[in-house]
């Protein structure tokens, strides 16, 4: 990652702000299962932010399974699942992406400007970026059997 920050700070700074906004907005306890190199991901819901600032730009996505990324919007929403309707998982997911991406700018200095967030849904969806920056895959579990990922991706101007 070519910006002001250390690549190793960088990673930290996810995966806390990951885990901190789970645990404070659903109620979830997140666990960090390793990183790699890998640069794209399959998901059926996925949140995906800008970030930049003069020097760098780049994108983050957290990539969700249905059933675990309804299972965090009800539980922000103190709702049942069964009750979360597709508005509100995108609705949900968008804000969980707004809230990780503005904790993790805040983390390391508050350096880049955020965008709006974008929801995708769709079984199976692939999210790959196709800048030419480093790719950085971030694999999450909640429990032994429910995971989510997040990748991140930055470039030069």
């Amino acid at each position: 990652m070519d910006s002001p920050i250390k690549e190793t700070a960088f990673i930290e700074s996810v995966i806390e702000a990951t885990k901190n906004v789970f645990s404070m907005m659903a109620g979830m306890d997140v666990e960090n299962r390793g990183i790699s190199r890998e640069d794209k991901t399959k998901a059926d819901v996925t949140g995906i932010i800008g970030l930049s600032n003069d020097s760098v730009k780049g994108s983050i996505a957290i990539s969700f399974p249905d059933k675990v990324g309804r299972k965090a919007v009800s539980n922000m929403l103190s709702l049942k699942e069964e009750e979360i309707t597709e508005e509100d998982l995108k609705d949900g997911i968008g804000e969980i992406t707004n809230m990780i991406a503005g904790e993790l700018n805040n983390r390391i200095g508050n350096i880049f400007r955020l965008s709006l967030p974008s929801v995708i849904t769709g079984k199976d969806h692939i999210i790959s970026f196709s800048n030419k920056g480093l790719p950085i895959l971030f694999q999450f579990k909640i429990k032994e059997d429910e995971e989510f990922y997040l990748l991140s991706t930055f470039e030069e101007k």
